[in-house]
């Protein structure tokens, strides 16, 4: 049974509340910009800021931005559009603050963009968990009522399968403030909200919202990419297989017959949770059904391979950031021994696309060390879908897939992993709390990228395993405090601390002898005396079972969902690994 993925519920399009209809707020003649540069946008600072666009060949294009009182705070040198219509020019790099004007100048055309700030931009992207908005996440009537942050911005990038530039004039940046911020990330904001309460009262911060619900990681590459790479090609291969021999008008027939269903459902699924307020996915599924997915394929579908890639990152690119979020991986689970291999692909293609080397646009590397831009990575949360339990069967293919994310994390510069295993939720792929998830992963900029070491931001990570007799020992690090809380997500909330041992079953560990074959362990938290003791950060966690007498192997929290119980002192969860 394949993942049912769909679309975040009550996902927008595009960012509400900043619509430009008339003219095209992009153009000014012949002249244009990227649609991401517009009134209310946040540019990067303390990097060299990158603004581009289009014009005629044998222009010059320059680029200003002023204060109120038309002080000039940076211009650009003159950029001649010269071998192709596209131009990149660089304002130098400047302090936070604002508000600021920008005007792009080419010959008798300008374009201006006002109330502009310079902070921190992030890119958010991924599929629906970081798509899901404000104001369908838990809490989220609350949150929304009590935003009131202008200086949290978000543009929500048009999503699209190719090229719109009537989508992307209609686009735009807005503040986080009521009622805008409901089709924010409901991540995205809590993670801005973060960075603005530890960065300064006058740090804007920007997150550029480019994702789509039930994307692959394959729509997010180029298809050269996929094609030059094992774990690629099969994607692409699938994609033209699903359309070979079909017209184009057969595979609009297809897609326009399950938008309807589609959107029926969805009308449906709203309506029950109007008339009953607080109604889970789960309870919704067993009246309607699932969600009705995968949509079919076609050559016009923002889901087929390096769609989004091209209709999205491309046109962001190479907007000045200090980093990407990234949270996808759910509609990858088939191909899951695959994953490692196209998330460093992706990695390594996004941070050579900001550095503007190897693309047709001209060859300005602006970022300093643009090819190890952080990348914030977000574990796969646990989640199974009932039908799948009820069965007493568990594929283990999320686990593999929190293995390929771990292993980029250990192996790759500047990737950090955020643990989520204490966020999910039973039979719903869709798991509301994100306030927790976007905490998290701001806390974990705040210590690896901008240096706040007093922030508490690392999950425990097994770091050494030893056979004790008929036992095996587990070395943690980031783990002080060490205790177990509840079982799965559903219980941790309102579960006490507990030390000691813990049964089998209950405690997330298994272990194998030499036939390979796991069974649950008990498993109990011991005082660490190696050479790292005294640093108060590493502790021991002995594993047994009377039915392996000579253990050789061992795991924890191996299941799409089961015991996870096990957490250090700042309350985060340790992250499930396999020594085998």
């Amino acid at each position: 049974m394949s993942t049912v993925t769909g679309i975040a519920p009550g996902a927008s399009k595009v960012a509400h509340g900043g619509r430009h209809h008339g003219a095209d707020r992009t153009r000014a003649g012949a002249l244009r910009v990227a649609a991401v540069f517009a009134d209310h946008m946040v540019l990067q600072r303390d990097m060299p800021i990158a603004v581009f666009g289009t014009a005629p060949r044998d222009t010059q294009v320059v680029v200003q931005l002023r204060t109120a009182d038309d002080v000039i705070v940076a211009q650009s040198a003159s950029q001649d559009v010269r071998d192709a219509e596209a131009w990149t020019v660089l304002l130098p790099p400047l302090s936070a603050g604002g508000p600021y004007t920008l005007d792009v100048r080419a010959g008798h055309d300008t374009i201006t963009c006002t109330d502009v700030f310079i902070g921190e931009v992030w890119l958010a992207g991924g599929q629906s968990n970081i798509e899901l908005e404000l104001h369908t996440s838990e809490h989220g009537a609350d949150e929304i009522a009590a935003a009131d942050d202008p200086l949290l911005r978000f543009y929500n990038t048009p999503k699209v399968g190719a090229v719109d530039e009537a989508a992307e004039a209609d686009s735009a940046w807005c503040a986080a403030v009521t009622p805008e911020v409901a089709h924010m990330s409901a991540v995205g904001y809590h993670f801005g909200l973060r960075l603005r309460e530890k960065l300064g009262e006058g740090v804007a911060v920007g997150i550029i919202d480019c994702y789509i619900g039930g994307t692959s990681i394959s729509c997010w590459m180029s298809t050269a990419t996929l094609n030059g790479s094992t774990a690629g090609r099969p994607y692409v291969e699938r994609y033209e297989q699903a359309i070979a021999g079909k017209t184009d008008e057969q595979m609009r027939a297809e897609a326009d017959a399950w938008q309807r269903t589609f959107d029926q459902w969805n009308n449906d699924v709203a309506a029950m949770k109007d008339t009953h307020p607080g109604i889970t996915q789960p309870q919704i599924d067993a009246v309607l059904g699932p969600c009705p997915w995968p949509p079919p394929v076609t050559p016009f579908s923002e889901r087929r391979v390096g769609a989004p890639f091209e209709g999205m990152v491309r046109r962001v690119a190479p907007y000045t950031v200090r980093g990407f979020l990234w949270y996808q991986g759910e509609e990858d689970e088939l191909q899951c021994g695959s994953y490692r291999e196209l998330l460093g692909l992706l990695i390594d293609e996004w941070r050579t696309l900001w550095n503007l080397d190897g693309y047709d646009e001209p060859t300005v590397g602006y970022q300093p060390g643009a090819r190890t831009l952080p990348f914030l990575v977000v574990q796969l949360p646990q989640w199974i879908d009932g039908q799948v339990a009820a069965l007493g069967e568990d594929p283990r293919r999320w686990p593999a897939i929190r293995a390929a994310q771990y292993d980029a994390s250990e192996s790759l510069d500047d990737v950090e992993l955020v643990c989520t295993m204490d966020c999910g939720e039973f039979d719903n792929i869709h798991p509301l709390d994100k306030r927790t998830v976007g905490e998290r992963i701001a806390n974990l900029a705040l210590r690896t990228v901008y240096g706040h070491q007093d922030v508490a931001a690392e999950s425990p990570r097994a770091v050494h395993t030893s056979v004790a007799g008929a036992a095996i020992d587990v070395m943690f690090n980031h783990a002080h405090g060490l205790h177990w809380r509840g079982t799965t997500p559903d219980t941790m909330r309102d579960a006490d601390d507990e030390s000691g041992a813990r049964a089998a079953g209950a405690s997330g560990f298994e272990i194998a002898g030499d036939d390979g074959v796991y069974v649950d362990a008990e498993a109990q938290i011991l005082e660490y005396s190696g050479i790292d003791a005294a640093d108060g950060e590493h502790m021991k966690v002995r594993v047994s079972a009377p039915q392996v007498p000579a253990p050789t192997a061992v795991r924890y929290a191996w299941r799409s969902w089961g015991p996870a119980p096990l957490f250090n002192g700042d309350g985060l969860p340790a992250f499930p690994f396999a020594d085998d």
